[in-house]
């Protein structure tokens, strides 16, 4: 059986899935295999894949009965993989190539993490000379959980976690709607696995304004973040809810929930949030939202996408 599971998601991703593939094969770790879902793809994704195959018998092709999406799609990928670590590489991502033998070095040699995930080079898809950084902090063991709850900081592309914690966990939940790793991760976490961040950049991360997380769909990825850290709050121990404050940590993703459905002119909805949460938000926070809800839609939509895409520009930082 082979160490480890390679698991690619793809759909209509010829573009970009031979150098992923490229990357995966190129590995100075030998001791895995590849799956690729192809979910449903009507561009040359199976003719590609299917190619790789041909040549080295790591990489397995399988294709969707229907049309099954990011989260079923990763289920489908887990539940096909044999080996002892899983591993995703998205399809437009790259690795480079110690990725897995660093990441599995890691495990081995530290049996009491459940999981590792190391750093990434970013680059623009019309620009893949120009390597950026991700402007943020890591975190390690104990750490992760607390930090998860302030933001998501773990790339799925970066991370590599043991069979044995799937086993336990299960799958990936589709209820709580489109930011299914973060729950898996947050999920994990607090069941007491242990991830570890290893300072080494060992993946290239393809920015793409066409991805699942573009504008059109935030106010739904926000949504779902206020759905999971609700469930989570529904699995935690009262003695937990109270240590990290989870109540706090629904309002601030309630709070940024709201901003982005003034964006698609959702301003009623948008209030409703805010007489939810009002007690938790800042004086200066109170005057941006009502400042909003008292401009007309349109104008209120521009300035959100203004300030949205200033903010994502600062967020990465030239190497």
């Amino acid at each position: 059986m082979p160490k480890v599971s390679i698991l690619v998601n793809s759909y209509n991703e010829d573009r970009y899935i031979g150098a992923a593939l490229d990357s995966a094969v190129a590995q100075t770790y030998k001791d895995v295999e590849i799956i690729v879902l192809d979910d449903q793809s009507t561009d040359r994704t199976a003719e590609i894949v299917k190619s790789y195959a041909a040549r080295d018998p790591r990489v397995k092709y399988l294709r969707s009965e229907r049309r099954l999406g990011l989260t079923d799609g990763r289920n489908a990928l887990l539940a096909a993989a044999t080996g002892d670590y899983l591993t995703y590489l998205d399809a437009d991502d790259m690795y480079l190539p110690m990725k897995v033998e660093e990441e599995v070095n890691f495990l081995e040699a530290h049996r009491d993490y459940a999981a590792v995930y190391c750093n990434l080079g970013y680059f623009y898809d019309d620009a893949p000379e120009k390597i950026y950084r991700h402007i943020h902090h890591f975190y390690s063991g104990d750490e992760v959980f607390p930090h998860l709850l302030e933001k998501m900081f773990i790339t799925n592309t970066a991370f590599m976690f043991r069979r044995e914690v799937y086993e336990k966990l299960g799958p990936y939940r589709k209820d709580l709607g489109l930011v299914e790793d973060w729950e898996y991760f947050l999920r994990m976490t607090y069941a007491g696995n242990r991830i570890a961040y290893i300072d080494k950049d060992l993946v290239r991360f393809r920015l793409r304004w066409d991805s699942h997380t573009n504008f059109a769909k935030l106010a739904l990825i926000k949504e779902s973040a206020v759905n999971i850290f609700v469930d989570l709050r529904s699995r935690m121990r009262e003695e937990d809810r109270k240590k990290y404050n989870i109540d706090f940590h629904i309002a601030k993703q309630k709070e940024i929930w709201l901003i982005t459905l003034f964006s698609i002119g959702k301003k009623n909805e948008a209030m409703k949030v805010y007489g939810d949460i009002k007690q938790y938000v800042r004086p200066a926070k109170k005057a941006v939202i009502l400042g909003l809800a008292a401009l007309p839609s349109p104008v209120a939509r521009f300035l959100v996408l203004k300030a949205w895409n200033m903010r994502k520009k600062n967020l990465f930082s030239p190497i």
